[in-house]
């Protein structure tokens, strides 16, 4: 038996009504796990922008601190920041390690510019000037200058590396004997110095 027309319109609009509201149910639960995902996804985004906001911060207050740390020292000991500028941007032109060249100076002279051996040779990098004043073309008024007795200096380093062929030890050898093995320790002393042995420090 057929139930009444009226009955089985009111079926009809409860079925579409409740078919609708399903569907609604099912839009909105949808919608809603793709909002989780979205806020997830964005608090993730906000922590990693927070690391990196803090790890900026870091390095700016390092970076502070180094700049405070390198004024007092070039206020302190002028003379010493001259030389680790030229060591440094000369040591870059000549490819060679600038804390190699540190110590190199720190055994030759104690980074002492004026400093003359019984042999004439002189300034930081000793370069003997009987030696080389007509190779290198010396001008000896400026050989007590920082750059231009390191520029010197590693000129003839350089020199001897080339004829040694990379090898930096027999290189350092030859610079301070020339060719008259005498069997000293120069080169043990350049390569145990304190700037080659911290080259690193934080």
């Amino acid at each position: 038996m057929n139930p009444p027309k009226s009955l089985r319109g009111v079926l009809l609009l409860s079925i579409g009504l409740t078919g609708i509201f399903l569907a609604c149910a099912i839009v909105l639960s949808a919608r809603q796990a793709e909002s989780r995902k979205t806020i997830a996804s964005l608090q993730k985004t906000v922590a990693t922008l927070n690391d990196r906001l803090n790890t900026h911060q870091d390095v700016m207050a390092r970076s502070d601190f180094y700049r405070f740390q390198e004024n007092v020292y070039r206020l302190h000991s002028p003379e010493f920041a001259r030389i680790t500028d030229a060591v440094f941007s000369l040591s870059n032109k000549h490819g060679f390690n600038p804390y190699l060249v540190m110590a190199l100076i720190f055994v030759e002279s104690r980074f002492d510019r004026h400093a003359v051996s019984g042999k004439g040779a002189c300034g930081l990098m000793q370069v003997n000037y009987p030696v080389w004043k007509n190779k290198l073309n010396i001008d000896r008024r400026k050989l007590f200058e920082v750059d231009y007795n390191i520029e010197l200096g590693l000129t003839i380093l350089k020199g001897y590396q080339l004829e040694t062929r990379g090898d930096i030890v027999r290189a350092l050898i030859l610079y301070n004997n020339g060719y008259n093995y005498t069997g000293n320790n120069f080169h043990e002393r350049v390569l145990a110095s304190r700037f080659l042995r911290h080259p690193d420090i934080s």
